[in-house]
């Protein structure tokens, strides 16, 4: 493999890794499932509440209130990511509409 290949793909693994980061991030207007759709192809689930509380510090930050949530996610069997997935959003699929710049599901409940 000479310079130029080399060149290329690393500019293709760094531009990869920037799209990857850019969709474990909050979108400013996702609702909590669509999000973790996202970001749990990107990221195995660590059998917390990871992503969940990035995407709730994300809300704060808007001023955005989700009090309770965590409360709220585990007495519906949603203990880690995942399973917030499995037993708490089993039927909602992620809002993929193009062009739209925010999901069609309400905030969190």
């Amino acid at each position: 493999m000479d310079d130029v290949e080399a060149a290329v793909i690393a500019a293709a693994e760094a531009h990869l890794r920037a799209c990857q980061l850019g969709d474990l991030l909050p979108r400013p207007d996702d609702c909590l499932a669509c999000y973790l759709h996202r970001a749990l192809r990107y990221s195995l689930c660590n059998g917390r509440l990871t992503l969940t509380h990035e995407w709730q510090g994300h809300q704060r930050m808007r001023r955005r209130r989700t009090g309770g949530l965590t409360a709220w996610l585990k007495s519906r069997g949603g203990c880690c990511d995942c399973e917030v997935l499995l037993n708490v959003y089993p039927d909602r699929e992620p809002d993929l509409t193009p062009g739209r710049g925010r999901c069609a599901h309400p905030a969190w409940r």
